[in-house]
């Protein structure tokens, strides 16, 4: 196994949701057709590329030796991930594989579906901050440099906004580049704090009270973890090990804790609907309430994909929302900021004319 590590990190590219759902979704319509699991492997990698053709001529090696398909998935952990391992072993052993495969493609399709949801409310804000920094740092290192000497020649009275705008360039000419190189340090470094562990209970705990994006944040991991918990338990995992298995998938490190507590409450015998409701700032009512009914039905499964279409539904359109809230308060932004240029550059102007006037 540890050979298989050390050759799948050695392998160049990634593997995205698309190519493992749609990986999922060929081999269980080969394998429904009749197709042996070698050959549907051997098929499968022959028409991927990239690090999934490697991953997957890795894999068809080891089937063919009489290896478990989903032994030699678990030789690739952070390609595959728990749930697509966990439902391929609870398949062979029930001999559900392939409806099992089947669940895992929709739901990878879905959680693509969702980060690409999340991920365009927030391109637009990232592209025009950069390209705003970019033209702050341009005019401070090019214009202000030959604007400010005629500023400094004039006698008169300069505005607050002029001063300020002459103290700046001339902090760009005695020391641009350490500034420049602090700045992309520091924004580099707030990148690197903000993906470490030790923050992320802080970061976390604010994304949940943020006026603007909670809705996303609760949304988007209300609807993976319905979704996620819901394939297992159709795919045959059972209810302890698959809140388990789906506390692992969520990135929110609250959501993440609640499911570990309520595994170890399920295990004791509590129902998944009383033991969520601990956590009401979290998991709202109509949650709860779904999983109950789910629970006392019996299509606790089919409850929690339903929750999981409501939820995603949800994200949609409170990803809409974000951007037309946030596009709005950006031009504002860029126009305080130009018009606080423009002052800064003619009110000077004016006090020339009117001296001359008088």
């Amino acid at each position: 196994m540890a050979g298989k590590y050390l050759s799948s990190e050695i392998s160049f590219g990634h593997v995205g949701l698309v190519e493992k759902a749609l990986f999922a979704k060929h081999l269980s319509v080969m394998l429904k057709s009749g197709i042996p699991i070698t050959e549907a492997l051997e098929i499968a990698s022959q028409s991927a590329s990239g690090k999934l053709k490697f991953v997957l001529t890795d894999i068809l090696k080891a089937v063919s030796t009489g290896r478990a398909f989903s032994d030699a998935l678990g030789d690739y952990p952070k390609i595959f991930g728990n749930l697509f391992f966990h439902s391929v072993y609870a398949g062979e052993k029930s001999g559900t594989l392939v409806e099992n495969l089947e669940y895992v493609s929709i739901q990878l399709e879905k959680e693509k579906d969702m980060v690409s949801k999340v991920r365009g409310a927030l391109f637009y804000p990232s592209i025009v901050f950069a390209a705003a920094l970019v033209l702050g740092f341009g005019v401070a290192f090019f214009i202000l440099p030959k604007i400010t000497p005629i500023f400094e020649g004039l006698r008169v009275p300069l505005p607050v906004t002029t001063r300020a705008l002459i103290y700046i360039s001339h902090s760009f000419e005695d020391h641009g580049m350490a500034i420049f190189f602090i700045t992309v340090g520091v924004l580099l470094g707030l990148v690197w704090l903000f993906r470490q562990r030790f923050v992320k209970p802080i970061t976390h705990w604010v994304f949940l009270r943020s006026p603007i994006i909670k809705k996303i944040v609760l949304g988007s991991n209300i609807a993976r973890f319905a979704r996620t918990l819901g394939t297992l338990l159709k795919s045959g995992v059972g209810i302890e090990e698959a809140l388990e298995i789906t506390g692992g998938t969520l990135g929110n490190v609250y959501f993440k804790s609640s499911l570990i507590a309520s595994a170890k409450r399920v295990r004791t015998g509590e129902k998944l609907s009383g033991s969520l409701a601990q956590f009401k700032n979290l998991y709202p009512v109509i949650v709860t309430r779904m999983v109950r009914v789910g629970e006392e039905s019996g299509n606790l499964d089919e409850a929690l994909l339903y929750v999981a279409d409501f939820y995603e539904t949800e994200v949609d359109a409170a990803t809409k929302t974000l951007s037309a809230a946030v596009e709005p308060a950006l031009l504002l932004f860029i126009g305080l900021v130009v018009g606080g240029l423009a002052l800064s550059i003619i009110t000077p102007m004016y006090e020339i004319t009117g001296n001359i006037h008088r």
